[in-house]
């Protein structure tokens, strides 16, 4: 049984404990705290995110779609781009375009030279819904306040590590949506 812990050193003890007990089993537990704390931290996040996301009248998918649409690129995503890009599946993609249509959140455009493809735009009220998301996050968001009260320096080794894992994860999710 563990002893009572002061909330904030509460993960950290049961990493400890969770490394204790299948290390016990002859388990390799070099990863855990790692894989451990990206877990719930990810969870935490998406429930966050998500909360912020229902009083916009969007779900948390509906917002990452429509945010990386709302990011000026020199060339933009066709809709094969964006499922790899939202690591979803064609299917999912589509489902979650016809519904923010049908709400005039984005509209879907001939793509030019290519009678199949299509290009995707947010209208003025999805860019809007968008921004007005982004613009709550510091003063709503606990992941985004707990992040800002880290010093800097551990700020950009986070956004390192982080980016290199996504990097080296991405090589072997992206292809699946082919």
């Amino acid at each position: 049984m563990m002893e009572a812990v002061k909330p904030d050193k509460r993960p950290l003890a049961e990493v400890a404990a969770a490394q204790v007990f299948y290390a016990a089993l002859g388990q390799e537990t070099g990863y855990f705290p790692a894989l451990w704390h990206t877990l719930n931290v990810g969870h935490m996040l998406a429930i966050d995110l998500d909360r912020i996301c229902r009083k916009f009248g969007l779900s948390l998918a509906e917002f990452n779609l429509m945010g990386a649409l709302r990011i000026e690129r020199l060339q933009q995503l066709r809709a094969t781009d964006l499922a790899k890009t939202l690591q979803v599946s064609n299917g999912a993609l589509t489902d979650r375009i016809a519904k923010l249509a049908a709400r005039g959140m984005l509209i879907k455009l001939p793509a030019p030279g290519d009678r199949r493809a299509f290009r995707l735009d947010l209208t003025p009220a999805g860019a809007a819904v968008v921004d007005g998301i982004h613009s709550v996050l510091p003063g709503e968001s606990h992941f985004v306040q707990a992040v800002s009260r880290l010093p800097a320096s551990d700020r950009a080794v986070l956004e390192r590590i982080m980016g290199e894992l996504q990097g080296q994860l991405d090589r072997h999710f992206i292809h699946v949506h082919r």
